[in-house]
């Protein structure tokens, strides 16, 4: 698998909405229940154009990705694989990429996640995130730049 990112020309477009909700959806119905325009004005309100990449393996677009530079980290908003390609590594794989952006500029990754989101859970403390925070339905997590040798 040979991923790369790409920036996405219509992030607030239906393509990445509806890819963002069948990542999130029943997570976010479960906390707080879902609202269509709520979430859509959110995605326009609190996220950037220049913050969303597609997921590209070679030519293929597998999900896509939202991340923020601050000065001394990425923040992770979204990270989205595509159905058809859940379970198949490339989760882990997004990851080592964002490490590898973060590693070039020298920047830490915090990123947070549902509770509920056992899987994603999972995979952030197999690549050495540090728990940071915990409140009711969320964690928060960071990885230092000094932790990403060898990604």
């Amino acid at each position: 698998m040979q991923l790369r990112f790409e920036p996405v020309e219509d992030p607030f477009g239906d393509e990445v909405f509806q890819m963002m909700k069948s990542g999130l959806y029943p997570f976010v119905e479960e906390v707080f229940g879902w609202d269509e325009e709520f979430q859509k004005r959110r995605m326009r309100d609190d996220y950037k154009a220049e913050w969303f990449y597609w997921v590209l393996d070679q030519t293929e677009k597998v999900g896509f990705v939202c991340f923020k530079p601050y000065d001394e980290s990425l923040h992770l908003h979204l990270v989205v694989v595509m159905v058809p390609f859940q379970g198949r590594g490339y989760g882990k794989l997004i990851m080592h990429k964002i490490h590898e952006v973060a590693q070039t500029e020298s920047r830490d990754i915090t990123l947070s996640c549902f509770k509920k989101n056992e899987r994603a859970v999972r995979l952030y403390q197999s690549l050495s995130y540090q728990l940071t925070a915990e409140e009711e339905h969320f964690y928060s997590f960071k990885r230092s730049n000094s932790n990403q040798e060898g990604c």
